[in-house]
């Protein structure tokens, strides 16, 4: 298993294809694994080299107590690079996955020179979105409420409130809350339980609205077309200089599982024209 030490941490990383660097991000309780089910790596490593990562407390990465906010992990990610040897790089994100690159791209611009932005929801522009409204959120909230974990409206952003019930189940509860979400995510959701990821999710942690608008490098923002998240891709498209928008048919919140085909299509089509 490929694995890098960066920032005193052991990532698990993957790696296609040659030329110059394209990095992608997955979100939080995710892992690499979505860029070859969607095989946006594949693609993307036949003209470049793609790199993939697990983020700090995922996948097969080391699991830190804390240090969970985008700054944190852009701090990684530009670690990362140092020892992939990737002077600069294109960043794919999808969701918090995407807030990373954001942030990376802000604090580091002479490194990011493009950014994809996969659906993410930004701390910072919480007040744009309601995703209570989400169908998809409404199913799990049910499926979670009936195992004993209660995901209110109000606060269905709040990931630390969230693992913090999972943590605390009783053994009933808690067969019936991993055939909702499945053994994997259970596993998932109880390691990250003990770290500080839920609450720094949740943070501004520096990427302001100021700093958002502040990206200059080329940019795409490509969401579902029945993404919770539509506000945010409004923002984008009309507040950073160089970011242009894209909407994935059939799909929500995860168009690189949801509508794969189209997605990477759009994400090749984009840094091709970067590199032209």
């Amino acid at each position: 298993m490929p694995k890098l030490n960066a920032r005193g941490m052991s990532f698990h990383i993957q790696q296609a294809g040659e030329g110059s660097d394209v990095i992608l991000i997955h979100g939080v309780t995710g892992d690499l694994s979505v860029w070859f089910l969607s095989k946006a790596i594949q693609e993307l490593g036949t003209t470049h080299r793609a790199t993939a990562y697990d983020l700090r407390g995922h996948g097969y990465s080391d699991v830190p107590p804390d240090g969970y906010t985008s700054g944190d992990h852009a701090q990684d990610l530009l670690a990362i690079m140092d020892e992939i040897g990737a002077p600069k790089a294109k960043i794919v994100g999808h969701s918090f996955g995407a807030v990373i690159a954001a942030h990376a791209a802000a604090i580091a611009p002479e490194r990011i020179t493009a950014v994809v932005f996969s659906d993410p929801y930004f701390p910072a522009l919480r007040h744009l979105e309601d995703a209570s409204k989400w169908g998809h959120w409404k199913a799990f909230r049910l499926e979670a409420e009936a195992a004993g974990v209660t995901l209110s409206d109000e606060h269905w952003y709040d990931l630390d409130k969230f693992f913090d019930q999972v943590n605390h189940l009783n053994d009933e509860r808690m067969l019936k809350f991993r055939q909702a979400v499945g053994l994997p995510a259970m596993t998932r959701l109880l390691r990250l339980g003990k770290t500080t990821c839920g609450a720094d999710t949740k943070a501004v942690a520096g990427l302001t609205t100021e700093l958002i608008e502040s990206i200059k490098a080329p940019s795409l923002a490509i969401y579902g077309a029945a993404s919770p998240f539509l506000a945010t891709a409004d923002f984008l498209s009309e507040r950073l200089p160089n970011c242009r928008t894209v909407t994935i048919p059939n799909a929500r919140h995860r168009a690189p599982e949801e509508n794969p085909e189209a997605f990477v299509h759009a994400v090749k089509t984009f840094i091709e024209s970067v590199d032209a």
